[in-house]
């Protein structure tokens, strides 16, 4: 259980400190009140779950490696800004594959609820 509460507390520091965890959070609730509104399928949250917690797990990663490469290297060095430009692009491309999951399972059902 200490574990956990360690986890949990990285998880709200995140949101309380990230700018872009702020969005993920907010993200994360819309995609769940559209996911329920539509009716998603058992299958559909698994494929959306995997893509927020996805989204969530690159996010975590990216900012530890961040506070990391400000430990061991607080003056600036392109390869630091490199390791920290590689780490946000991993969330990017986490982010848009998750955008395009949500896209691929609401969209039909958007478009047929507006058809109705």
């Amino acid at each position: 259980m200490f574990g956990l509460k360690h986890a949990i507390n990285g998880i709200i520091d995140l949101i309380k400190q990230e700018r872009n965890a702020k969005f993920h959070a907010a993200s994360t609730v819309v995609v769940i009140y559209v996911g329920f509104r539509l009716g998603f399928t058992g299958s559909e949250w698994i494929w959306i779950s995997l893509a927020v917690a996805g989204v969530w797990v690159a996010e975590l990663f990216n900012s530890a490696l961040e506070r990391i490469t400000d430990l061991v290297s607080p003056q600036q060095n392109e390869l630091a800004k490199k390791a920290k430009d590689y780490a946000a692009g991993a969330v990017l491309m986490m982010a848009i594959w998750a955008i395009i999951v949500f896209l691929i399972i609401a969209l039909p059902r958007l478009l047929l609820n507006l058809m109705l």
